[in-house]
């Protein structure tokens, strides 16, 4: 016995005995911990491409996952949530609040949020549970962010040469502009928009605020001097200096939906990439409510003996910066403009008018009122590769002008404006008087008598007529537009100056009467005479001058750019961002 107690055999059996359950249970933790890493690592992988894939088309977002997960081996069943939101990519808010959820077909809808849940099987682990599977989770935020930015055409004259330099003295206070070298530095000089927007103010935790807040023209302007390189940077300079510390809406420059996309918005900025002077124009044409004087030596109209013209912006609304960039929803607006001359012809233009009648030189107190315009971004895509597929849709439309207008896009008048009537502000039809058109001096032959001659009869005139009717029209951009720089579509009818000339000069709208304070010389022999003449003078008004007066208004608004009932809507960019992933 005591030779049995001392043998040792067969002890390492049972050592090996305990430690083989110990062992089986670390190898259990080994695999089986290792699996479920791989499989969550795969449900992960696939949680990603599932949320992607939805993001693709948030409007097929489930179809897309279920399709996605097909292909990834996995069940329809294991998309346990798919919930569409906005994601905002700003810093200024905490990660855990950037992504809101938002129900199916909402607007501003940039980002797909899965879960995915399936089972993952146990191996050795199940000699300590009695469960076979474990249960994992998969989450994924995707998002991708689509935006246009675009233009509208300004009714104020085009900023060109000595335009843009009067432009610049008057808002900048500097005592002369730029020469015709340093416009051609600055055009060839391509500046970021987001890299001048970050010049302007970098201290916002979120860049893109500053577009809710204001600039100064300084501020503005020296970040747009540090982006020009030399010579156009030497050409800045002394705007810098002068430029006003004053601030202004930054919305007067750029117009964007919502600043609160922060980084994905700057981004979006530095896709599009402008001249400098363009730039430099878009500043000066901020101050909208100017009042430009037009340059009208070059019009050669027979006839024509004198002329003066003016353009006048209404007040802006909001959101009419020089661009807009922004989701569907996003509006840019134009202000309303009027354009007002005073125009001189001479006698001879209205040729005869009676026997024993002269006339003296004729004046006619014109003004042309142009609707404001509104452009509206209905549909941003950024799916399908169709040339044929739209990417872009807008609704173009006309601001009204006053009531007693109706829905026209345009007006002109002949006559005279109440004193101290704004410039900035709608005329009201109901506010328009007589004008003097033109003087007139009657001969009455007398038998064995001297002539009687009755001068400085004064005939006045007032007329108005409306031009157009707004209408809402839709623009679409295509890929096949964008790739071949169609970016540029006109809406309105345009074309309307010769039909509106002769509409204002008709005998329906043209009112004439002689002056009142007249009244007095006409009488006797000198009634007839003068009723025969106001009986013609319409007919001659009309022949004679809706020629010149037609030459006249079409000579002053070419410069301009102008086009009664018509405007222009620039797509300046098209931005969709690569899908990514956030969480």
């Amino acid at each position: 016995m005591t030779r049995f107690a001392r043998d040792e055999d067969g002890a390492v059996a049972v050592i090996v005995a305990l430690v083989l359950t110990m062992l089986l249970g670390f190898v259990a933790f080994g695999v089986d911990i290792g699996a479920l890493y791989r499989e969550r690592a795969n449900l992960q992988a696939t949680s990603d491409l599932t949320a992607m894939s939805a993001m693709g088309d948030p409007s097929a977002a489930t179809a897309r996952a279920e399709v996605a997960l097909g292909a990834n081996g996995r069940d329809a069943a294991t998309l346990t949530d798919l919930q569409p939101g906005r994601f905002l990519r700003n810093p200024a808010i905490a990660p855990e609040q950037r992504f809101t959820p938002l129900p199916a077909g909402s607007p501003g809808i940039n980002a797909i949020a899965v879960t995915l849940t399936d089972d993952a099987p146990l191996y050795f682990a199940q000699i300590f549970t009695d469960e076979q599977q474990v249960s994992l989770t998969g989450r994924a935020l995707a998002t991708r962010t689509g935006a246009a930015s675009f233009s509208l055409t300004s009714h104020i004259a085009r900023l060109d040469g000595l335009d843009l330099n009067r432009g610049i003295m008057r808002r900048f206070g500097t005592a002369q502009g730029l020469t015709q070298g340093n416009m051609n530095d600055l055009a060839a000089a391509e500046v970021r928009i987001g890299d001048l927007v970050l010049g302007i103010d970098s201290s916002n935790t979120n860049p893109a605020a500053i577009l809710d807040g204001t600039a100064t023209d300084e501020a503005v302007v020296s970040a747009l001097r540090d982006l020009v390189p030399r010579p156009g940077w030497g050409a800045l300079s002394p705007v810098v200096n002068s430029a006003s510390d004053a601030p202004f809406e930054m919305t007067q420059l750029i117009s964007s939906a919502d600043t609160d996309l922060g980084l994905t918005l700057v981004d979006f900025l530095n896709q599009i990439e402008m001249p400098a002077l363009d730039v430099l124009r878009g500043l000066v044409s901020t101050d909208q409510t100017r009042i430009d004087p037009i340059v009208t030596s070059d019009i050669d109209v027979p006839g024509l003996t004198a002329i003066s013209a003016r353009i006048v912006a209404g007040e802006p609304p909001a959101q009419s910066g020089w661009i807009a960039i922004g989701e569907a929803g996003t509006q840019l607006h134009r202000a309303s403009a009027r354009l007002t001359t005073d125009i001189s012809l001479s006698a001879g233009t209205l040729g005869l008018i009676g026997t024993g009648v002269s006339a003296g030189e004729i004046n006619l107190p014109l003004m042309v009122e142009l609707a404001g315009s509104t452009a509206t971004l209905d549909d941003i895509s950024c799916t399908g590769t169709d040339p044929d597929t739209v990417i872009a849709r807008f609704r173009t439309s006309h601001t009204p002008l006053h009531p007693g207008n109706g829905t026209s896009v345009a007006a002109l008048y002949l006559g005279t404006l109440p004193g101290g009537t704004s410039d900035s502000t709608t005329i009201n039809p109901a506010s328009l008087d007589y004008a003097d058109l033109l003087d007139l001096t009657i001969r009455v032959s007398l038998p064995l008598l001297p002539d009687l001659v009755v001068p400085g009869i004064t005939v006045q005139a007032r007329s108005r007529v409306t031009v157009g009717q707004s209408q809402v029209e839709e623009i679409a951009f295509t890929r096949a537009d964008l790739a071949a720089g169609r970016t540029t579509a006109t809406y309105g009818s345009g074309q309307l100056t010769r039909t509106a000339v002769a509409e204002l000069l008709s005998a329906e709208n043209l009112e004439l009467r002689v002056k009142p304070g007249d009244a007095g010389l006409v009488g006797g022999l000198v009634a007839p005479v003068l009723n025969t003449v106001m009986a013609a003078l319409p007919g001659q008004i009309l022949t004679a001058l809706t020629d010149p007066l037609d030459g006249i208004v079409d000579g002053i608004i070419a410069p301009t750019g102008l086009q009664l009932g018509a405007g222009e809507l620039a797509l300046t960019g098209h931005h969709c961002e690569l899908i990514r992933l956030v969480q």
